[in-house]
């Protein structure tokens, strides 16, 4: 028996008897962040490629574009579907200031997480997908640092000396202003990013890199490969949620 997943499971269940008791979108009472009305809306990412986590109709191991060029990252993590009330609370967070919502969502996969890693050595170092400079001012804040670092403090809780580490400066840079993603065509998002980014600063040999969301996997990609020039040897992917195919 797991001594240390089952002391975790019982401190949370504690902690959100206390402090919370309803659910964190609808205040229905609930012993969970979400109600079970409302994690109905909550789409588990089950039928994916097992490489990339990318969302199939079928079972299946690896999908046809990991088999024919292999992601640069060992392990990806991505428990949602972008969709439903997930693509709602992240574009909240994202478009209209709804920064409450980032505790709930980066909980969601912080359990997630500690049962992938249960039988895997955590990452030494968490890093994030930057956004642009330009992209900061206009929207006031970049989501996935925030994120990031709300979920640092969640595994802090339970990790504590095992915890990776996060650094004060990101050393991934977004150095060339782009489109906004979401608004491209997916033939425009799998080489936008390519020449995007940049390292400045220390990278360890095993690290997690996170997200929001993945589309295509071209802006992780373009990380992941410069990740590997600065000296990183082995890259985990952490997303809370993967966007299904159109023609799914």
């Amino acid at each position: 028996m797991d001594w240390k997943l089952l002391s975790t499971q019982k401190i949370r269940e504690i902690y959100y008897r206390l402090f919370f008791r309803q659910c964190y979108l609808c205040q229905s009472p609930s012993k969970q962040i979400f109600c079970h009305h409302c994690q109905q809306g909550l789409n588990p990412n089950l039928i994916c490629c097992q490489q990339c986590k990318r969302p199939s109709n079928q079972p299946q191991s690896i999908c046809g574009q990991c088999q024919s060029n292999k992601p640069s990252y060992q392990v990806c993590i991505a428990p949602y579907l972008f969709n439903g009330t997930m693509r709602t609370l992240i574009h909240q967070i994202k478009f209209n200031h709804g920064g409450h919502f980032i505790r709930p969502l980066t909980e969601c996969i912080c359990q997630n997480l500690v049962s992938e890693y249960q039988s895997r050595s955590w990452p030494q170092q968490l890093l994030f997908v930057p956004s642009h400079p330009k992209r900061i001012r206009q929207r006031g804040f970049c989501q996935t640092q925030l994120m990031a670092k709300q979920l640092h403090k969640q595994l802090q809780a339970i990790l504590g000396k095992e915890t990776p580490d996060f650094p004060k400066t990101n050393p991934i840079l977004k150095v060339q202003y782009s489109q906004a993603q979401h608004t491209l065509p997916r033939k425009a998002r799998l080489t936008a990013p390519n020449k995007n980014y940049q390292i400045q600063g220390q990278i360890a040999e095993h690290v997690a890199l996170f997200d929001d969301v993945m589309t295509t996997g071209s802006t992780i990609e373009a990380c992941c490969k410069q990740l590997l020039k600065a000296g990183a040897k082995r890259i985990d992917v952490w997303v809370i949620a993967r966007t299904p195919d159109k023609t799914h």
